[in-house]
């Protein structure tokens, strides 16, 4: 992310934001460093908070982008992401490699292999976002 932002001529500004009495402060300094949009990065505990995330960005006036696809339903503007079902299947496929007695260290180091792309056009009519339609069309589901 850092180096597309340099490349792109983008200010990139990084806050930390481990707990959730950390969420508004960190949404107050970005307003006052007149950010333009939020990445919500992927990690446990800003899934489970993701309803509170999105509603910050919402309430800041932020377009947001979670790296999870479906945390659109929880109202992030976009998400992009790896396909949780598809992680969930490899997981499985490991844990029967190692039932069957593969040793855990044995078993190759996957990477993700299929993105999914959402959008949610409510929250977009909410920021006065346009959503080309053809980022639309490519998008794996849209929320209306």
């Amino acid at each position: 992310m850092r180096n597309f932002a340099a490349d792109a001529g983008i200010t990139l500004q990084v806050l930390d934001a481990a707990q959730p009495d950390q969420y508004a402060p960190a949404f107050a300094k970005m307003r006052g460093a007149g950010a333009e949009a939020v990445v919500i990065t992927a990690n446990a505990t800003f899934y489970r908070d993701g309803r509170q995330l999105a509603a910050l960005a919402l309430e800041s006036k932020l377009p947001s982008i979670c790296e999870w696809a479906d945390m659109v339903e929880m109202g992030c503007l976009m998400g992009y992401g790896p396909s949780r079902a598809e992680l969930r299947r490899r997981l499985a496929h490991y844990v029967a490699n190692i039932f069957r007695g593969t040793p855990p260290g044995d078993l190759p180091a996957e990477t993700p292999t299929h993105f999914e792309l959402a959008i949610n056009l409510k929250v977009a009519r909410i920021l006065g976002v346009t959503i080309p339609t053809d980022l639309q069309a490519r998008a794996d589901y849209v929320v209306e």
